[in-house]
């Protein structure tokens, strides 16, 4: 499954060594969707930089840079974006998507097609596709999660039973750095308090990437975002991960985060079981 025409924001506050990511992620988004257009936002108005910006991109790109006037605190850049879909979605009815990306979350076409058939499937619910974000430590290949640092038990997890193995789940910190939306839900996005910086729960620079992520919660969620998850081989649907570059966690032996690999996240053995039976329990949904 394929998007028809995305529009892509990515914030990029000028780092010159932050460019090689922008350069990774950037790679994969002509296949992303039949049309594709990019928007860098970015605090530099300097034309050299500019061009180290442009370069640093896929070159079959239709890409444009643009500096905001009068952004008041540096951290207001992540919100940006916000001014550009507003203005698309008004001028051209034929974007069917949107996405926000933080400059280093790396989007592949799998991520698409899972998000594209999970929408459907969770649309009834009012619940929406997420992705986890993993990292990899230096000279490995087991992908650990960028931000869940405990284990949780399967049991305790609001979840909606797709088939006999197949869930989405709920987990308890949904952040994932970038957001992807269709024009119904960019319309909910844009006319509802998730588009303030205000709303929500997050620092203010994280807050840009939540989406709909808390708004409009249905009872027995903690939020809005699920993932794939295949009970049989207890893994993350591998197309709901997505890479976070820089591997800065998992590599930072001070950090507590990307500490836990994907695989082992959910507990399914019996003593999770146990667990969840004494702890509170958050809304099930079979």
């Amino acid at each position: 499954m394929k998007i028809d025409k995305l529009i892509i924001a990515v914030t990029f506050y000028y780092v010159e060594a932050r460019l090689k990511y922008l350069s990774a992620i950037s790679r994969h988004f002509s296949s992303l969707a039949n049309q594709v257009q990019v928007f860098i936002t970015t605090n530099t108005k300097d034309e050299g930089h500019h061009q180290k910006i442009m370069a640093s991109l896929d070159q079959q790109l239709e890409a444009e840079i643009l500096v905001p006037e009068l952004l008041g605190h540096p951290y207001l850049l992540t919100w940006c974006h916000l001014d550009i879909f507003r203005e698309k979605f008004r001028q051209d009815e034929g974007i069917t998507h949107f996405m926000y990306l933080e400059d280093d979350m790396c989007i592949h076409p799998g991520n698409i097609a899972y998000w594209m058939q999970a929408r459907e499937t969770l649309r009834p619910h009012g619940l929406l596709p997420s992705f986890l974000r993993f990292e990899y430590k230096s000279e490995e290949d087991t992908p650990y999660s960028s931000d869940v640092t405990k284990k949780i038990p399967f049991w305790q997890l609001p979840k909606v039973r797709i088939s006999d193995h197949y869930y989405f789940v709920n987990l308890r910190k949904p952040y994932q750095g970038m957001y992807l939306m269709d024009r119904e839900l960019m319309q909910e996005h844009l006319s509802g308090p998730s588009c303030s910086p205000d709303f929500g729960i997050w620092n203010i620079r994280e807050k840009a990437a939540q989406g709909l992520t808390f708004a409009k919660i249905p009872a027995g969620y903690t939020s809005r975002n699920l993932v794939g998850y295949d009970s049989s081989t207890r893994q993350i649907d591998p197309d709901a991960l997505i890479h976070h570059t820089p591997n800065n966690y998992a590599n930072n032996p001070d950090s507590g985060f990307g500490k836990l690999p994907v695989n082992e996240l959910i507990d399914m053995s019996l003593t999770g079981y146990i667990r969840s039976l004494v702890k509170p329990k958050s809304a099930f949904n079979f």
